[in-house]
């Protein structure tokens, strides 16, 4: 059984993040959440301290309230992104309302507001909107929130891949769909998934890797910040760029999506510069164009909405990701395909001796004749019937190679209000990947039918995280993860491939050789492995 099988797990508790240190609310918000502060100013310019802040996400009512300190500064951190209503008020003065203030990933908005003198049960409303420009952190930083996510196509279907929005960032010039920021290797990034890893510990790429479609459902990413450089310390572990995303959550309305992309090269042009090597059946080759299959269908959905109004909040997505792109077995190279698809002459011509020099010497494909007689102690004659066996096995290899990749994944999350001062999230993913033949990506490839090798990946992680604010001054937050990614390639036998269906074993798929098979193995002048051999399929 030829297979390669590697794990990246750490130990079950290795990833429990207790950040137990307490943080005033001067300070910055932290990497999964966003933050609303400002200076609270009267008319005149001067200063309102101890003014009486409120914070109110809109879509749960979860509250949070503040107050300003002697230079009329507040602050109310770890905010979930979204849209919030602020109100502001203090003795003497009418009290500020602002609805539709946007909280981000990563950023603080700030709320510069101004009191007017008069009975607090008057009332000045304005309209937020998300800061246009950073000024209140030295990070090179974007945001892609929903509207991006939601509108814009990708090629990849990567969520991530909407970080090439962001000046610096450009694609992996090897075409993987990694991304390189700076000019950085794309080995030196941090991609987070709620302020905890998202990455492949053994390969240091984002889970999943390249092979498969994406680790994540974008329908289930509600935004994400994009940090280039001079990022500030709570995020570290990279020399490159950091990828820090949020999930979404429910709320007290309902709220879904459903989507389904096809998209199949049978509508694409074709591209006439593809080509490939023909056999023409009188011992030469010619290269004809080749468009290969490219089909590929994404549907899911993603909805959530409350289990408890204001208390508790459940949201959930299911995606599908199919991908069938048969390649072509083939020998590439102008040379090799001379070579290869040259017939050797069925007597030496006149004036050639194998082991000759100079104007003596056989060509390539009756050297190797020449090899076979001298390795076999047969005549040329019958080392000529050998080699012509071995290279119509070869050929035998060759041609096109069913391919497909199937994925389906999972993700649900719950929110629980606990109360005014705490709030706990728990959240789950699991990824499958499935992928006969899907070792080699390429369209064409110069590797025989049977040698394309199977990629497997199972995928999970658990995320809980609790906010506690234990004053107006001192706020915790908990944060727990266990990951774990599995991978799993064999190198099959193409023809005797069979996925196991649900309730099935593994199957042991077995063959035997033929004595004339091993002859021809064994004088075959290229090693080549033409035969079929025994191959454990996965459980």
């Amino acid at each position: 059984m030829t297979s390669f099988i590697q794990r990246s797990r750490g130990p079950l508790f290795a990833a429990i993040l207790f950040l137990f240190s307490f943080a005033s609310a001067a300070l910055a918000q932290s990497a999964v959440d966003g933050a609303v502060g400002g200076t609270v100013l009267d008319s005149t310019g001067a200063v309102v301290a101890n003014a009486q802040i409120s914070v109110t996400n809109t879509g749960t009512n979860a509250e949070q309230k503040a107050t300003t300190d002697a230079t009329g500064y507040f602050r109310v951190i770890h905010l979930q992104p979204g849209s919030y209503h602020v109100t502001i008020g203090a003795p003497g003065f009418q009290t500020y309302d602002s609805k539709g203030v946007t909280v981000q990933v990563g950023v603080l908005t700030d709320v510069e507001a101004r009191l007017s003198v008069g009975s607090s049960s008057q009332t000045v409303e304005v309209t937020g909107e998300a800061p246009l420009v950073n000024t209140t952190s030295p990070d090179f930083a974007g945001v892609v929130d929903q509207i991006a996510l939601h509108d814009m196509p990708q090629n990849n279907y990567r969520w991530s891949a909407f970080a090439l929005l962001t000046p610096g960032v450009v694609n992996d010039s090897n075409g993987f769909g990694l991304l390189s920021f700076r000019g950085q290797s794309t080995l030196l990034n941090n991609v987070t998934i709620d302020g905890t890893d998202d990455n492949q510990a053994y390969f240091s790429e984002e889970r999943g890797r390249t092979r498969a479609g994406y680790s994540t459902i974008k329908a289930a990413v509600q935004e994400f910040q994009v940090n280039t450089s001079n990022y500030s310390v709570e995020y570290g572990r990279s020399a490159g760029g950091i990828v820090n995303s949020v999930t979404k959550s429910g709320t007290n309305a309902l709220h879904g999506e459903g989507y389904y992309l096809d998209r199949d090269s049978a509508w694409a042009a074709q591209n006439y510069y593809v080509q490939h090597p023909v056999p023409t059946g009188t011992g030469g080759y010619t290269s004809v164009p080749f468009k290969p299959t490219d089909l590929r269908r994404q549907y899911g959905f993603g909805v959530g909405g409350p289990i408890l109004k204001n208390k508790v909040f459940f949201f959930l997505a299911a995606d599908r990701f199919y991908h069938d792109f048969p390649g072509a077995a083939t020998i590439t190279g102008t040379s090799a395909n001379a070579n290869f698809y040259t017939a050797a002459d069925s007597t030496l011509p006149v004036g050639k001796t194998c082991g000759g020099s100079g104007a003596a010497a056989p060509n390539y494909q009756d050297a190797n004749v020449c090899q076979i007689a001298k390795n076999t102690g047969l005549a040329y004659a019958s080392a000529f019937t050998i080699y012509g066996d071995g290279i119509n096995a070869l050929t035998g290899v060759l041609g096109t190679v069913p391919r497909i990749g199937k994925q389906v994944i999972y993700f649900p999350k719950l929110d629980w209000q606990i109360n005014e001062k705490n709030h706990l999230a728990v959240e789950a993913n699991q990824m499958r990947w499935s992928s006969p033949a899907g070792i080699q990506t390429a369209p064409a490839v110069a590797y025989g039918a049977r040698s394309w090798g199977n990629d497997y990946v199972r995928d999970n992680w658990i995320v809980g995280k609790l906010d506690s604010f234990i004053t107006n001054t001192l706020s915790n937050e908990a944060r727990f993860m266990y990951g774990r990614d599995f991978r799993i390639r064999i190198q099959p036998d193409t023809h005797l491939l069979r996925e196991r269906e649900p309730g099935q074993h593994a199957v042991l798929h077995q063959s035997t050789r033929s004595a004339a098979e091993r002859q021809s193995e064994r004088v075959l002048p290229v090693r080549y492995a033409a035969v079929p051999r025994t191959r454990l399929l996965p459980g």
